[in-house]
Parts: structure tokens; C-alpha cells; sequence
């Protein structure tokens, strides 16, 4: 597989702008900025052992995302600040993509599909956005965001905010609330007939059945993770799968859901607290944006958010989940089980991202080879007399 990551210039960064937002036909690219969220640590316990995450988890080898400031076209950095203008580009290498016989992350028509979805059954903030995969103008395919009447100064991922303690409790059971609502009304709201990765078209052989495409799913992760020689209890993990599948453990699950899946606090931007940024209108809380990081949504089982990570969720998520539709999400001996496959699922998921990136790019707060390796092998010890029944 090519391990060649693409690379965006503010140079390109402008001709794209100026083609395709409207009102910005010469508009300047003032500053370029490249998400690389560094993440903060949040504990998830297990029945006999502790694991510390350090995320991002949306990460893709092929992608990279951007926020880019505009300004009118002769405006200099001395001059007096004009109105706060920013959007994100999403870029993906075209020539860049797995074989047939591996785990495929959504390519940028698919996330475009996905994010429509989106918009169209929920009230979750994902503007239209522009998918551009001609390669006219610059080397990628890329989606553009339209721009916001804000400055990148002005919002923050919510991991940082956390992590930096400039949250005050209202404020923190305020965006709970709202991660709750959205992802309440991503699970009840856009479903599907469906189970496995988005396809631009119906499948020709679809599965009814969510342990079908799961397992095989994971198990091709497997084997990609064992073709590269990467250090795992291969021989126990498919021995304790396959008493999973023999015990239907993965086929509780009645809808296809839209999962966001590897979807986190560093995909969530919210409005920087009054110490940091000011407003003409007052202070803003709250949401201010969600990265389009979405390559790793699929069909499935809504336990399978990263959201839903023992010890989460918290109170608030969870009220504004069923308060917005939600399922109940009743964490009995067989769905902790069950929930701690999805986690090794996430975590061959990070490794086979890892293993794909150009050595010499920077992943920018993923996590770390070590950390999933630990983390699968970690697991596995609590699979072995974890009930399936």
C-alpha cells in the first residue's frame, strides 16, 4: 500500500477558496492550520485493569483536515482586524487506497453521502459543504466547509478545554447535553435497511444481520495487523471470537444505525471561554462546530461509539441521548462483553491507521502503536471469562 500522505499549501488552500465560496473570489488565505489535536488522558476501567487514552481517534493515513482563515484580497496583519471569517478543507490523496482485501475507511464521495445524511435527519451543525474530486484545481480530492462569521481563535476542541480545566460545570453539563441530543438523533434518525461500511450504491449481497459484517470486518483487521507482523494473541482473540459469534453476541441489534465510531472530543470544537476570545454579540457556549471525520462511520450497533468507552457516558450524555432517541443502553454482563470487542475494534482500527501513514507525517495526537497493542492485549485477558450469554 502507498504510505504517501497528502500535504496542502496555503497557496492551494486559495485557489480553492476562491473557486468555490461564494463571496470570496479574492479572498486571501491568512493563516492555514493543520488539526492536529493533541488530546488529553480520561481513564477507561475494565474489570481487573486500568486504560489510558490519548486520542485522535478519526484519524485517517489518507486524509488530512484544515481550518483556514480568510481575509479580503490587499489586507495586511497590521491593518485593522475585518470581520472574523474561517472553514475547513478536508483533503484525500486519490492514488492512495487499500486493496480489496483490506479495511477500507469512507473515501471523501462517501463521507460527502454520509454528512448529507446527516443534515437531512438531524439538527446536528454540519453545514453544506462542496466535494470537489475533478483534481482541476489542486492534487486531491477535498471537501470544503462554507465559511463561518468566526475566527479559528475563537473555538477550541473540547479535549483541550477539558484538559485545561476552562470549562465550569453548567457549561460542561451544557455540551454533554448536547453530545447526548446529537448522537440521539444520529442513532434513531438516520438509519438504514443495512448493516457494514457505507456504499455509494446497494449492496448486491446486503447483510441483515450485524455480527456478519462486524466480525468479518474485525477479522480482516486481524489479518492485516498479522500480515505486518504486529505483536498481538492472535490464536486467543479468534478463539474467544469465535465464541462470541457462537453465543450470537453481536446479533442483539434490530436497525442499522449511522455510527460516528472512531468520533471524539477532538472532533468537537466549541466557542473558547470569555478569557480567550471575545464577541461584539457577548460571550458564546456551547458547540461552535464538528469536524467532518467521518471515514470510519458505518452501519451498526450504537454501543459502538467511542462516546460510549467505559466509564462513559456521563449522566448528561446520556439524558440528552434518550431524551433525543436514543436506545437505552442497558450494560448487562453480555453487552459489557460485547462493548469490549468494539474496543478492541477501535483499537486495530488506530493500528492499521498507524501502520499506513508516511513515517516522516506527523499523526498529530493519535494514539500511539504501544497504546493499542497494550490495549487489545489488555482486553483479551478479560475476554477470556467474560460471559457471552
Amino acid at each position: 500500500m502507498s504510505r504517501i500522505s497528502p500535504v496542502l499549501t496555503a497557496e492551494q488552500a486559495e485557489v480553492v477558496v476562491r473557486k468555490h465560496l461564494a463571496g470570496h473570489g479574492r479572498s486571501v488565505v491568512r493563516q492555514i492550520t493543520e488539526i492536529k489535536n493533541k488530546g488529553y488522558r480520561c481513564v477507561a476501567w475494565y474489570c481487573y485493569y486500568t486504560v489510558v487514552l490519548m486520542k485522535l481517534f478519526s484519524f485517517t493515513s489518507r486524509s488530512r483536515t484544515y481550518i483556514l482563515d480568510l481575509a479580503p484580497a490587499n489586507s495586511r496583519p497590521e491593518d485593522s482586524a475585518p470581520q472574523p471569517c474561517s472553514c475547513f478543507l478536508t483533503i484525500e490523496n486519490p492514488t492512495q487506497g487499500p486493496s480489496e482485501s483490506e479495511y477500507q475507511p469512507n473515501n471523501l464521495p462517501l463521507v460527502s453521502q454520509v454528512l448529507s445524511q446527516i443534515r437531512s435527519n438531524t439538527d446536528i451543525p454540519i453545514p453544506q459543504s462542496i466535494l470537489d474530486t475533478t483534481l482541476e484545481l489542486v492534487p486531491f480530492h477535498f471537501i470544503l466547509s462554507p465559511a463561518s462569521p468566526i475566527a479559528s481563535y475563537e473555538f477550541i476542541p473540547l479535549s483541550v478545554a477539558r484538559k485545561s480545566g476552562l470549562l465550569s460545570l453548567e457549561e460542561t453539563l451544557l455540551i454533554d447535553l448536547q453530545i447526548g441530543k446529537f448522537l440521539g438523533q444520529l442513532h434513531s434518525g438516520v438509519q438504514n435497511d443495512w448493516f457494514g461500511l457505507p456504499q455509494l450504491e446497494e449492496p448486491s449481497d446486503p447483510s441483515y444481520s450485524w455480527q456478519e459484517p462486524f466480525t468479518l470486518l474485525l477479522e480482516t483487521l486481524l489479518s492485516e495487523c498479522q500480515s505486518r507482523e504486529v505483536d498481538l494473541p492472535y490464536e486467543n482473540i479468534r478463539r474467544y471470537l469465535s465464541r462470541a459469534i457462537g453465543f450470537f453476541l453481536f446479533d442483539d441489534v434490530d436497525v442499522p444505525s449511522l455510527i460516528w465510531f472512531t468520533g471524539f472530543e477532538d472532533d468537537i470544537y466549541i466557542f473558547a471561554p470569555s478569557e480567550v476570545q471575545t464577541s461584539p454579540n457577548g460571550k458564546k457556549s456551547g458547540i461552535a462546530a464538528i469536524l467532518p471525520n467521518v471515514a470510519h462511520a458505518l452501519w451498526g450497533d450504537p454501543l459502538l461509539e467511542t462516546f460510549f468507552l467505559p466509564p462513559a457516558p456521563s449522566t448528561a450524555v446520556l439524558e440528552g441521548y434518550i431524551g433525543s432517541g436514543g436506545g437505552h443502553l442497558n450494560m448487562f454482563p453480555r453487552q459489557k462483553t460485547k462493548r469490549m470487542w468494539y474496543t478492541v475494534f477501535l483499537a486495530l482500527v488506530v493500528l492499521r491507521e498507524r501502520e499506513s501513514t508516511d513515517p516522516e507525517i506527523d499523526a498529530g495526537g493519535m494514539p500511539s502503536r504501544e497504546w493499542a497493542i497494550d490495549l487489545i492485549q489488555n482486553v483479551v485477558l478479560t475476554l477470556k471469562d467474560s460471559p457471552c450469554y
